[in-house]
């Protein structure tokens, strides 16, 4: 009988080589008991033999002791066929003592009565592997990549699940790096006990982790998420001391297999930006459900995404002028983005660049706006040499190492001169390293580049910027002027923000002056300059060139 079933299990143990590439093989014979492994694997793994008697619960010895629970729950799964896969990543001893990171991912295969006959597949050593997380000894972003890749080209749905961990800069500055690694390190493994075998686990950029999973629904995610969350906020212990987390999550379903996986990353990234940003850490769905409107945004995401990479096709600029309100001229121009084609027709940036403001693709198409406006800026400053060229600069732009380098070969590449370069910083610039901001903005003003702070007056911190910060000019947040034709409280608050601005001798410019009523309010503020369609609209440079000077 013994020796029908280890025949047996050769079988099927020599078709399993065949399929593992050169990794190794375990397979264990449920009603034989027995487990043959790789002679590969008995040498790296000090094992007494090839085949062992009850293997696959001895081999809990080997595993290590954090991870062992894990093993044990999941093994028992399999053969009793609660779970038919599994692919799950954790410590084994190795010969010489040390243990490694392996990577066990195999099925069941039931026998001739529907019983499992047979538990087994392919063991990976990570630690060899460049998609291992050298702190976490989680799967990286290489690995998520090339796993959502494999993913999508076996037409696989799956569900993605980013979690942001709130407080690892303030807890490094405190107690040191080494401290925030060893957190982080028990905050993957805490993420990979409440995931369990229902999905893999991945350490992202910084304190983000990714889970992605395999047949289960939205809410079966959400449901470990809030597990993830709560596990955080009771606190991990790190040398006695107990550090309570808060979490950020996006969540995200992909059933459509013509998507980039890097699209599918940035929109992902967009609604934990969200749930971290405006809804306290509550989890965000992208474009908050799942019906048909979430999967037409995300194709539109990719296209435009994919566009941005092809020296961005179907792009093209506007030029909307800015003018002085007491000499009824244009000092100057903004440069807007637009995306156009037959399939989606006009889109504005609001509705593509929050989500992909942080891909690298986002950083090929400002190089582009660059280039194309300081070259069309050439016909206007001929005309006009004081006229500024105004583009608008996202903080994953400003605070990247080269944009000064990009923004001087930009204007090599134009002959566009520095002095004619306003660059409008928007509003989450706020948020970037205090030292980082303020000295990447003295370099650019010493270059002679002329510095806008876009949206002034939101936030709590526009005061201090102002005072901190050397800035030419401000714009003022759209809020201040949307109340100010009927709420007196609106005017005064424009009022006093255009006069603090004088104070601090930066010029003031206010968007939105869509109609007479608005125009005249302001005139009398100590504001220079003005923007909105009573004054003139988006329109191409020849337009402005014709119209203004």
């Amino acid at each position: 009988m013994i020796k029908n079933r280890r025949q047996y299990l050769d079988d099927e143990f020599d078709a399993f080589s065949m399929l593992a590439g050169g990794n190794y093989v375990s397979l264990y014979d449920v009603r034989a008991k027995l487990t043959r492994y790789s002679l590969g694997a008995v040498e790296l793994f000090g094992l007494p033999g090839e085949y062992i008697e009850d293997g696959a619960f001895s081999w809990a010895d080997q595993v290590h002791p954090e991870d062992r629970k894990r093993y044990q729950d999941v093994m028992g799964k399999l053969i009793a066929c609660e779970t038919l896969t599994y692919d799950l990543n954790y410590r084994v001893k190795t010969a010489d003592g040390n243990y490694g990171l392996f990577r066990f991912k195999g099925a069941v295969i039931r026998d001739d009565e529907g019983n499992p006959g047979l538990v087994g597949g392919m063991i990976f050593n990570e630690g060899l592997l460049e998609h291992t997380d050298a702190i976490t000894t989680l799967r990286n972003r290489t690995g998520f990549f090339n796993d959502l890749s494999a993913m999508q080209s076996m037409h696989q749905n799956s569900v993605l699940l980013l979690i942001g961990v709130n407080r690892m800069r303030e807890i490094n500055a405190f107690y040191g790096y080494g401290y925030g690694n060893r957190l982080l390190q028990r905050v993957g493994w805490v993420i990979q006990e409440c995931v369990g075998n229902d999905g893999i686990v991945y350490r992202m950029d910084g304190s983000k982790f990714a889970v992605m999973t395999n047949g289960l629904e939205t809410e079966d995610v959400a449901k470990i998420y809030e597990k993830i969350s709560r596990s955080l906020q009771s606190g991990i212990s790190i040398d006695d001391v107990r550090q309570n987390l808060t979490s950020s999550g996006g969540l995200m379903a992909v059933d459509d297999f013509g998507i980039n996986e890097r699209a599918i990353y940035t929109c992902l990234k967009y609604a934990n930006k969200e749930s971290a940003k405006h809804k306290h850490g509550a989890l965000v769905p992208f474009s908050g459900n799942f019906k048909e409107g979430s999967k037409k945004r995300l194709q539109m995401i990719d296209d435009i995404r994919n566009c941005m990479v092809n020296d961005c096709e179907n792009f093209h600029i506007k030029y909307q002028p800015v003018i002085n309100i007491a000499a009824g001229k244009a000092i100057g121009a903004e440069a807007l983005v637009r995306f156009e084609n037959d399939k989606y027709g006009e889109v504005l940036p609001e509705d593509f660049v929050p989500v992909l403001e942080h891909d690298f693709a986002f950083e090929e198409m400002g190089i582009w706006l660059m280039e194309n406006a300081m070259r069309d800026g050439l016909k206007l400053v001929a005309k006009n040499p004081d006229f500024l060229m105004a583009i608008n600069i996202a903080a994953s732009q400003f605070g990247d190492s080269f944009f000064v380098d990009s923004l001087k070969e930009a204007s090599d590449n134009a002959g566009f001169p520095m002095k004619n370069i306003c660059l409008e910083l928007s509003k989450n610039c706020r948020l970037l390293d205090r030292n980082l901001l303020k000295e990447k903005v003295a370099m650019l003003r010493n270059m002679g580049v002329k510095i806008l702070l876009d949206d002034f007056g939101s936030g709590f911190a526009s005061l201090e910027f102002l005072k901190n910060l050397p800035v030419d000019l401000v714009k003022f947040d759209l809020q201040f002027v949307k109340g100010i034709e009927k709420s007196e409280s609106d005017r005064e608050d424009l009022r006093s923000l255009s006069e603090l601005a004088d104070i601090h001798g930066v010029a003031a410019c206010v968007k939105g002056i869509e109609n007479e009523k608005i125009f005249d309010i302001i005139k009398d503020f100590k504001i220079k300059n003005g923007q909105g369609f009573y004054l003139e609209g988006p329109a191409d440079i020849d337009t402005v060139l014709d119209k203004y000077l």
